[in-house]
């Protein structure tokens, strides 16, 4: 479903990211890993059509993820870590606009949205503006955004940051349901027991390259220690900096 080959990115001197090349499958939910100022968002941005690779290609869903950008979106669910929203927009109003937005028809929009402002715990804030919303509301709205059109694919950036533990656990119920009915969650976050829990593979990014990709175990034995995904992160970064102080920021 998300085939990345070669995949670069140079603003002037500075190479965001480099010979980048992984592939997603269908019904797997996948987490991309790495420090801060690794290429996470940058790597993300392609995936979305929004940044134009320098080299090498980002096919999703058999697409150009630039090239074919308009087909792309239509099965595409995307979660920024920071979502913005039209300030005064009310909660129920910016979903409806979303579904219509996507080719429904106003009455299924209103359907869908109703529905999804139950299932994230929205309802009783449906007709507040959006301006009032706390980071973690906004968070769940955004998710509830990228799922209102019935994508084959979500592109998630962070989607538990700002979320209480009890927010953060349903929608990590409502990815995993979705990763079971098929669809595809391609998952960047910095909660690596999260994604341990979660992710049947991850790919390791660090100063713009890949270093680790695999199932905990492939990377385990490549790496020649045991542990948790965090004792494999610290290692993994470690190794490709050259020394551990890297990691705190």
């Amino acid at each position: 479903m998300i085939e990345l080959k070669s995949l670069g990115k140079k603003y002037g001197d500075f190479q965001a990211v480099s010979d980048l090349s992984l592939s997603v499958k269908q019904g797997e939910m996948f987490g991309f890993l790495g420090p801060n100022g690794a290429g996470k968002t940058t790597t993300i941005r392609m995936l979305m059509g929004i940044l134009v690779p320098t080299s090498g290609s980002v096919t999703i869903d058999s697409k150009d993820a630039f090239k074919e950008r308009i087909e792309v979106n239509q099965v595409i669910g995307y979660l920024p870590d920071a979502p913005i929203f039209y300030d005064f927009l009310k909660g129920r109003e910016i979903l409806q606009f979303v579904g219509e937005m996507h080719g429904q028809s106003a009455s299924t929009a209103k359907q869908n949205a109703h529905r999804l402002l139950n299932e994230f715990a929205l309802a009783d804030a449906s007709e507040d503006f959006a301006v009032n919303y706390s980071m973690g509301m906004k968070k769940k709205l955004g998710l509830a955004c990228a799922l209102i059109h019935q994508p084959k694919i979500l592109i998630l950036d962070e989607p538990t940051n700002g979320l209480d533990p009890r927010a953060s656990r349903e929608v990590q119920n409502h990815l995993q349901q979705f990763a079971q009915n098929g669809g595809t969650v391609f998952l960047s976050t910095h909660l690596l027991d999260m994604a341990e829990r979660l992710c049947s593979r991850v790919g390791v990014i660090n100063q713009g390259k890949l270093v680790a990709f695999g199932t905990l175990d492939e990377i385990r034995h490549e790496v020649k220690i045991g542990g948790s995904l965090e004792d494999l992160f610290l290692k993994l970064t470690e190794i490709n900096n050259g020394n551990s102080s890297a990691m705190e920021n």
